[in-house]
């Protein structure tokens, strides 16, 4: 999966500028800036804005039974990786199915 999948709504919701990626070819290293990012701005949410932060999990679907049993069991400095972590599983869930339901157009007509 391209790193640009996940990015693009990632970076709208989180208020990230993509112009602060570095530019570099390999995927790999596409991916950990991307992550790098991420991490950073939800350690800035957490420390200034927790609410907001609390929001956008939700906005972007983490479990949160799943988040909280996680963070009870993750060191404090071990924070925001992890919930970078949570975030990037649940939007690669969110493309995959997208591209799944891609090209399956149904009729939803339901008059009757």
């Amino acid at each position: 999966m391209k790193t640009e999948d996940l990015q693009q709504e990632l970076f709208e919701s989180f208020e990230i500028d993509g112009q602060l990626l570095p530019a570099v070819t390999n995927e790999e290293e596409k991916f950990q800036a991307f992550r790098k990012l991420l991490i950073e701005r939800i350690e800035e949410l957490a420390e200034k804005n927790m609410e907001k932060l609390m929001w956008l999990l939700y906005r972007v679907d983490v479990n949160e039974r799943k988040l909280h049993a996680t963070l009870k069991e993750t060191p404090p400095e071990n924070f925001a990786p992890t919930i970078a972590d949570m975030i990037i599983e649940r939007q690669i869930q969110k493309v995959k199915l997208r591209k799944e339901f891609e090209g399956n157009e149904t009729d939803w007509n339901f008059d009757i």
